[in-house]
């Protein structure tokens, strides 16, 4: 036994004192960009009733911009869990990539690690060093000169008897015109699209990576994408919709995934399809992830499920109100608990499951979005992130 020297226990003090000095500014900024939504949705709540001079309640936005008529779902906001939620550019990272070689948390992701639990202080750091292209892991070969890394998302969750409610809301940026673009704008038709995804644990990483568990090396703008020509030439042409290259995938849906690269190899496995009864094994056996997306242009909302690729239809459906007011973006998602619609997944009391979500702002498509970790939502449940609070 030798004691510790003292050098060392000086410079592990000074170390702690660092980062607990971090944390704690960290945690300010983030209640003081709570704060700032809070008062500017109040700021235009108010000025749309006053304008209005309607009774209705204060927690509804209304927007005369919005093509949609102003829902009346008479929620309290006020009794909602509010959470804050940072989300990130990712570049060009994948499942791939996170089960590969450059990725120095693979053994513990493996292991069982959710991303959040390692790397939810890092949010911030790790969005500007991919968006700036300074990765030393080489995520962004595409850089976007004034795009932001991250951005904050106050997450506001609730429930009566027969639906689920959640209030997204986060600051606009300014437009970063896309060099590579003609016009600068990927997706000119919508401004801001937003989407979440849920699962259950049956989906392999799901319960750890959320969504990221159907991002792969060889989708659309991904480092392997396949040619057109290469896809559609294909015999999985006749099985999937390959007309707009290759979508988001889950791993249950192939028979392998590449994650070396030797000689050559492309990362992913889109060419690596399961036969259709393996596929509908999947299926039955809740090995997919459902998803809600609402693009702003014309407020158009779709529901479907990710498996073998991405299907945009045929799940029950959801309403959404969003406003821009200001500087700030509300978006309001209406939901029904429990669905007996394909590709849906049914939200029960005493129950925990995977959620993610994505948005694509300043007219962003594909890779070049923002996204969140994976965390854990449930009904009235306070060990979660997002507790939907029964109203």
């Amino acid at each position: 036994m030798r004691e510790v020297p003292q050098l060392y226990l000086e410079g592990l003090a000074r170390v702690e004192a660092k980062e607990a000095k971090e944390a704690a500014e960290l945690k300010a900024a983030k209640a003081a960009e709570k704060v700032k939504i809070e008062e500017k949705i109040a700021q235009a709540v108010n000025a749309a009733l006053q304008k209005a001079k309607s009774p209705a309640p204060v927690n509804l936005i209304a927007d005369e911009s919005n093509k949609q008529s102003n829902p009346d779902w008479q929620i309290n906001w006020s009794k909602a869990q509010s959470t804050d939620i940072s989300v990130f550019y990712p570049g060009t990272a994948s499942l791939e990539w996170i089960l590969g070689r450059k990725h120095g948390g693979k053994r513990a992701f493996t292991k069982g690690d959710r991303c959040v639990e390692c790397h939810g202080e890092e949010i911030a750091d790790i969005g500007e060093n991919i968006v700036s292209g300074k990765s030393e892991k080489d995520l962004e070969p595409n850089v976007i000169p004034g795009k932001r890394g991250s951005f904050p998302v106050t997450i506001e969750a609730s429930h009566d008897n027969e639906n689920l409610y959640l209030r997204f809301s986060w600051s606009e940026t300014e437009h970063a015109p896309v060099p590579f673009v003609e016009g600068g704008k990927m997706d000119p038709d919508n401004s801001m699209k937003l989407a979440f995804m849920l699962a259950t644990d049956d989906v392999e990483y799901a319960d750890r990576a959320g969504c990221w568990a159907t991002c792969h090396a060889d989708a659309n703008s991904m480092p392997y994408q396949q040619t057109q020509e290469t896809l559609l030439g294909s015999d999985i042409a006749k099985r999937l919709n390959l007309n707009n290259g290759v979508t988001k995938y889950l791993k249950e849906s192939r028979s392998k995934l590449e994650l070396k690269g030797r000689g050559g190899k492309a990362l992913g496995g889109w060419d690596k399809l399961k036969d259709e009864n393996e596929i509908k094994a999947a299926e039955d056996s809740n090995q997919y992830m459902d998803i809600v997306r609402f693009k702003s242009g014309n407020n158009e909302i779709e529901d479907g499920m990710l498996l073998a690729e991405r299907k945009m239809h045929g799940g029950q459906g959801a309403q959404v109100h969003a406003a821009l007011k200001g500087d700030t973006w509300s978006v309001m998602i209406k939901r029904k608990l429990i669905s007996v619609k394909p590709g849906d997944i049914s939200i029960e009391a005493g129950k925990v499951y995977n959620f993610g979500f994505a948005i694509h702002d300043d007219y962003s498509s594909a890779r070049y979005h923002h996204v969140s970790f994976g965390y854990k939502l449930a009904l009235d449940n306070s060990t979660v992130e997002i507790n939907a609070v029964k109203q």
